[in-house]
């Protein structure tokens, strides 16, 4: 579908490049054409016009939207929405429009995927982010498993379908054979090295799950694994390798992200201490798993500090293309530039560590929005639907915690072909960390790819297969042919072990 969008007279520039950012997202999830008033009218299927007074009549295929959404300050935060059901589907909208007139999709898309409130919140937690209750959606208790900007999306195509009676409703996958994607991700917050350091892991454990989560059978458990690992027994917690080599028996690539300056305490000991992590890192990559950047605890709190570490894993030999912040400690006004400096190509950070849902309202990539120049950035956000440790006792998950987690893939898959990614830490394998149940979770959301037509890649391997369709949108650059890493088939560079 080839759709003209068109403005009022008085539009100013920033509501312009705010609302064709949206405009531009929406025909990448569709598979349209977006045309922007440069391009001949008549070359349109459709046009979708932005009005404050509806037209008496139109003459040609015309949707008209209610020109609603008005720029305001970045530190003012987002209105309370308001309640909205269509064509059975219930969500919000934060600029509910008058009776019997068309809503301001294209406005609500940008306030959600832009996740401009979060930038009005002053509040941090202990770690240093912006708490979700403090949030529109946390004030006003919104029920996050919605993803609000992919119902946008869909009631937005439905209207236009009526107006061209024959038009797919449901996006268009960029790959023709993939229903959708699935980015499984992993966190290296550990590495074997040494007993000593085991046998401390597993007693600290030990005491937070007996303390922290009143889990006593998971006190017992970890408490025996840190005496058998104190005779002689294996490392419950160093399960990369194990992990990565029962993914690539089950025909599955991953991205692990690794760590490579210790610059705070929450930064795990092997950031500076291990010889042998370029090597582990080599072997990931013969399994053909991808091997990113985990930024650490402190990397944005320097202009340089995300780069320099991206350029540190280069040195080591290896083509970074994106990875995710330690903590999730970000907020978004450091962590865009950063990424684009270090010449990221996608980031997976969009996410919470203590609930499952949709942080910015999508369940599809998108380049984030950069309020300082009003454009969108220049790598692509694959964001996280959940992490492992969501669904530990006392993390607001209940015990249903599969089924929880089937049921949001699920809603991904209802909304789209997907670009949503998956956090489990190897150390969620095997009742070291976590309860042995989150880390057989994942076993069973894998082994149901087949019955659910989704198909798990690794984020570069993902970024490869879409990146096309939004540069054909206007909403990434375009870019030469990256550096491959040794994992699609290239040999790397000198290796330069950390610590050598």
């Amino acid at each position: 579908m080839r759709i003209l969008l068109e403005f009022e007279s008085d539009s100013s520039p920033v509501q312009r490049a705010r609302i064709s950012y949206a405009f531009r997202l929406f025909c990448a999830i569709y598979g349209h054409t977006p045309l922007l008033g440069e391009e001949p009218a008549g070359s349109a299927d459709v046009r979708l016009r932005r009005v404050t007074q509806p037209a008496s009549e139109n003459h040609e295929p015309c949707l008209e939207l209610s020109n609603l959404y008005r720029p305001r300050p970045i530190h003012e935060p987002a209105p309370s929405p308001r309640g909205f059901v269509r064509d059975g589907e219930a969500t919000v909208l934060f600029y509910p429009p008058l009776p019997r007139q068309e809503p301001d999709w294209l406005g609500e898309i940008f306030e959600w995927v832009s996740c401009a409130d979060e930038y009005s919140v002053e509040d941090r937690d202990s770690v240093g982010r912006v708490p979700f209750d403090a949030t529109r959606a946390g004030q006003d208790h919104l029920h996050m498993q919605v993803p609000y900007a992919a119902v946008a999306m869909r009631l937005l195509q439905r209207a236009l379908c009526r107006l061209l009676p024959g038009a797919a409703e449901e996006p268009a996958s960029p790959v023709a054979w993939v229903r959708h994607f699935v980015v499984p991700t992993h966190d290296v917050d550990y590495l074997h090295l040494g007993r000593f350091n085991s046998l401390y892991h597993l007693m600290r454990n030990s005491a937070i799950s007996l303390l922290l989560s009143r889990d006593l059978p998971l006190c017992l458990r970890q408490a025996w694994l840190a005496l058998r690992a104190a005779l002689g027994g294996q490392d419950p917690l160093g399960q990369v390798h194990w992990l990565a080599v029962e993914e690539a028996l089950r025909g599955t690539t991953a991205s692990y992200y690794f760590i490579l300056r210790h610059g705070h305490r929450r930064d795990p000991d092997y950031a500076y201490r291990s010889l042998r992590t370029g090597e582990l890192m080599q072997a990931l990559e013969a399994l053909r798993m991808e091997v990113g950047l985990h930024g650490s605890y402190t990397s944005l709190d320097t202009p340089d500090g995300l780069p320099m570490e991206f350029d540190r894993m280069r040195r080591m030999g290896f083509q970074p293309q994106g990875g995710r912040q330690h903590f999730l400690r970000f907020t978004l006004d450091r962590l865009i530039p950063a990424l684009e400096r270090a010449g990221a190509r996608y980031d997976t950070s969009f996410g919470w560590s203590d609930r499952i849902g949709f942080r910015s309202g999508a369940c599809f990539a998108f380049p984030p929005y950069y309020f300082p120049e009003e454009r969108p950035a220049t790598f692509l956000e694959i964001p996280m639907l959940m992490m492992d440790q969501a669904f530990q006792q006392g993390q607001g998950v209940e015990a249903a915690g599969y089924e929880q987690a089937a049921e949001l893939l699920s809603t991904s898959r209802k909304y789209g072909w997907g670009g949503v990614s998956l956090l489990w830490h190897p150390a969620a394998f095997g009742g070291g960390w976590l309860k042995p149940e989150i880390g057989e979770m994942y076993w069973a959301l894998m082994g149901r790819k087949s019955a659910t037509s989704d198909t798990w890649l690794s984020a570069n391997s993902f970024l490869q297969s879409v990146r096309q369709r939004y540069v054909d949108v206007g909403l990434l650059p375009l870019e030469k042919p990256a550096s491959c890493s040794p994992a699609d088939g290239r040999q790397p560079r000198h290796l330069e072990l950390i610590g050598a």
